[in-house]
């Protein structure tokens, strides 16, 4: 075997800090991802065979408290309850029907 040249490396100086910092991409996610989620969800809410006027759900919000409500209609921001409530879905962490 022919022997190669040699490589030149300069010499490490000091202590190495480069593994500090550490992000598992799989259990990150972003803000936009979860909306899209909370969307989805409100869409089968409203679109099921059993919903025609109102829907009683649970709504687990930001501050992580829950709320029983019964929904009757909403817009692209917001959700409308029967008692005249407005519900902002950038508001709501979860949200799921109350069997």
């Amino acid at each position: 075997m022919e022997k190669l040249p040699r490589v030149y490396a300069s010499e490490i100086k000091g202590d190495l800090h480069n593994n500090k910092k550490l992000f598992d991409g799989r259990s990150f996610r972003t803000h936009n991802e979860r909306n899209k989620d909370i969307f989805k969800e409100i869409d089968k809410i409203f679109s099921s065979k059993d919903f025609v006027y109102k829907k009683m759900v649970i709504i687990t919000m930001k501050d992580n408290t829950q709320r029983e409500e019964s929904l009757v209609g909403r817009n692209n921001n917001s959700l409308f309850t029967l008692d005249g409530k407005k519900v902002l879905i950038s508001d709501i962490l979860d949200i799921k029907k109350r069997d």
